[in-house]
C-alpha cells in the first residue's frame, strides 16, 4: 500500500460531517495506518496528523487507542454479521454449501479485516478484556453458523463427515489461514484477483468429502470478482 496522504485540514465552508460520518473516517484512517505503518505506530497524535483533525476530535470520539480498536473489533462483527445473512437458508442443499464457502473464501470476507489489523487486534485482545471477549463471540458465532450448516449437509448426505462441529472448527482454521497467509502467498501467484479463494473453495470440498468444483458451479460463483475487492470503507484499499 502507498505511503499515507496526509489530509489537509477542512475548508470552514465544508459541510460539516455527521457524527457517525466522521467516526467511520477516523475508523478509515486507523486501517490505513496499520496497514502501511503497523500497529506500534498507532497513536491518537499519528491518527490524528493523518485524518487532519485535532486530536481532542479523536478523543471525543473514542477516548483512547483502545477503545478506538474496540469500535473497530465491533463494527467488523456488523459486518461479518451482515455476510452471515447472506448465506442461504433454504434451497439445494450443494448450492447452499457452494455459496457458504464462496463467502467465507470470498474476497469481502478477507477484505472486512485485513492480516495486519487482524494481528493487532489478537494482540490488544491479550491484554483487553472487552476486546478479547468481542473477538470471542465473533468467533462463537462463526462456529456455530458452521456447524448448523455443516449438520444440515449431512442429513442431505451432501459431505462425507463424521462430527460437523470439528468439521467446522477444521473448516475454520482453513479459513483463517487462508485470510491470513493470502497476502503472502498471492504475489508468487499470477491469477486473476479472487483465483485464491476459488482454489480454497475447491480444497474445501474435497476436504469435506463433497466432491470437486463443478464447471457450472465454478461459472455461477460471483464473489471472486475485481468489483467485490471492497469490503466496506473502513476496509477500502
Amino acid at each position: 500500500m502507498s505511503e499515507i496522504q496526509e489530509s489537509k485540514q477542512p475548508s470552514p465552508r465544508k459541510t460539516r460531517l455527521s457524527a457517525d460520518d466522521r467516526r467511520e473516517q477516523l475508523l478509515d484512517v486507523l486501517v490505513q495506518v496499520i496497514r502501511s505503518e503497523g500497529y506500534e505506530q498507532v497513536t491518537m497524535a499519528r491518527l490524528a496528523q493523518a485524518a487532519g483533525v485535532n486530536p481532542s476530535l479523536l478523543m471525543h470520539h473514542f477516548g483512547s487507542k483502545e477503545n478506538l480498536m474496540l469500535t473497530l473489533v465491533n463494527v467488523s462483527l456488523q459486518r461479518y454479521g451482515q455476510l452471515f445473512r447472506e448465506l442461504p437458508g433454504s434451497g439445494d442443499a450443494r448450492l447452499r454449501l457452494v455459496q457458504m464457502l464462496a463467502v467465507y473464501f470470498g474476497l469481502r470476507w478477507m477484505n472486512t479485516l485485513a492480516a495486519p489489523e487482524v494481528f493487532a487486534i489478537m494482540s490488544l485482545a491479550r491484554r483487553h478484556e472487552e476486546v478479547r471477549l468481542a473477538v470471542a463471540r465473533m468467533y462463537r458465532r462463526y462456529h456455530r453458523v458452521l456447524t448448523q450448516e455443516l449438520r444440515f449437509q449431512q442429513e442431505q448426505g451432501c459431505v462425507r463427515i463424521t462430527d460437523a462441529a470439528a468439521s467446522a472448527q477444521v473448516l475454520m482454521a482453513l479459513t483463517e489461514g487462508a485470510h491470513y497467509f493470502s497476502d503472502q502467498l498471492q504475489p508468487q501467484i499470477s491469477e486473476a484477483p479472487g483465483a485464491y479463494g476459488l482454489r480454497m473453495v475447491e480444497h474445501a470440498l474435497l476436504l469435506l468429502g463433497a466432491g470437486p468444483l463443478t464447471q457450472a458451479e465454478r461459472a455461477g460463483l460471483n464473489d471472486f470478482t475485481v468489483t467485490e475487492m471492497n469490503g466496506g470503507s473502513y476496509a477500502a484499499e
